[in-house]
């Protein structure tokens, strides 16, 4: 993200030291005093010349040419306290330059708010570069989301930064570096957006050999589901998508046939109970398979089914053991 730079214009208040006028009662009293004015009233006028000096210092447009001062000198953190003073005398101009501080000093999510209250501004050209550098505080913010679960707020904020370039682009046609950034938050986004389908799909692969079936087959559909997205609204050709659906697919048929085969191999099971066939019945009960397994993830009253099942079904060969302890019942 280094290489998206901030566009800084140098957008400053023309204005000059403010002199100090002090009220005429006052002027009039220094004045006509001679030599017998006293220490107190001496003392009187220095104090107030001191509060209305101190009180003209501390003006919005004061503030502004500080705060200007302090940007330019690289002091962002002095820079952002004298230009907030600035936001409710000039909130175009003074939340423009606000931005502009908070972004260099890191506060990237301040900087984009205060870029949103510049953009009320009715001067286009101030707009235009408010929407710009109101992308490049988007797209930095995607800078700090770096946990996995935090890519879908990543792929929100660049797309929300294409769409502050797309509208700088209509004020300003000729703007090559709203054009660049576009197609920088463009790419981002579709790598964003791609991460976030191959994590689904990572995900559930390292869910299978736990037997975590359930939870694999929601991560591969949501894989699926990302990847079609992406193929649909992001970039159609997109070749790591299209490679990634037919692996996806196959694990899905996999696991959906993995629970038919359980029910089968139960339905089986009763037709050997029936027939009298309880060995036959019990190994078919009782075989183990990684397919199994699933299928008891999937459906958990499959399982219970089996359980059920196995149970009575030893409970009848105890009983036929006891009876004819010599008698082979195996099939």
């Amino acid at each position: 993200m280094s290489n998206l730079l901030l566009k800084i214009t140098d957008c400053r208040l023309t204005i000059g030291l403010l002199g100090i006028r002090l009220p005429s009662a006052i002027q009039s009293t220094i004045g006509n005093r001679q030599s017998q004015i006293t220490w107190r009233l001496s003392a009187v006028v220095m104090l107030s010349f001191s509060v209305l000096t101190a009180q003209a210092e501390d003006t919005p447009r004061s503030s502004m040419r500080k705060g200007l001062k302090a940007y330019h000198a690289g002091d962002y953190t002095n820079a952002v306290q004298q230009l907030k003073k600035t936001v409710l005398e000039f909130p175009d101009l003074g939340n423009y330059n606000l931005g502009n501080a908070l972004y260099r000093s890191g506060d990237y999510e301040a900087a984009a708010e205060a870029f949103n209250e510049a953009l009320r501004t009715t001067d286009l050209e101030l707009q235009a570069k408010a929407y710009f550098n109101r992308g490049n505080a988007l797209l930095a913010r995607t800078t700090e989301l770096t946990q996995t679960e935090q890519i879908s707020q990543a792929i929100e904020l660049a797309f929300q930064a294409m769409d502050m370039y797309e509208k700088s682009m209509l004020l300003q046609p000729d703007d090559l570096e709203s054009k660049q950034n576009f197609e920088r938050a463009g790419n981002l986004r579709l790598q964003l957006e791609y991460n976030l389908g191959r994590w689904y799909f990572d995900q559930a692969e390292s869910l299978l050999p736990q037997y975590k079936a359930k939870d694999a087959q929601k991560n591969y559909q949501l894989a699926e589901k990302q990847f079609k997205h992406i193929l649909e609204n992001v970039d159609p050709n997109h070749g790591e998508s299209q490679q990634y659906l037919p692996k996806i697919d196959e694990r899905l048929e996999m696991l959906a046939l993995a629970v038919e085969a359980a029910e089968i191999d139960l339905k089986t099971a009763f037709q050997y109970i029936a027939d009298y066939q309880y060995m036959l019945a019990a190994q078919r009960l009782t075989t183990e398979t990684d397919e199994r397994k699933y299928a008891f993830d999937l459906k958990p009253d499959l399982k219970k089914r089996y359980e059920e099942t196995i149970k009575k079904n030893e409970e009848i060969l105890k009983i036929i053991q006891d009876l004819f302890p010599t008698t082979n019942i195996a099939q």
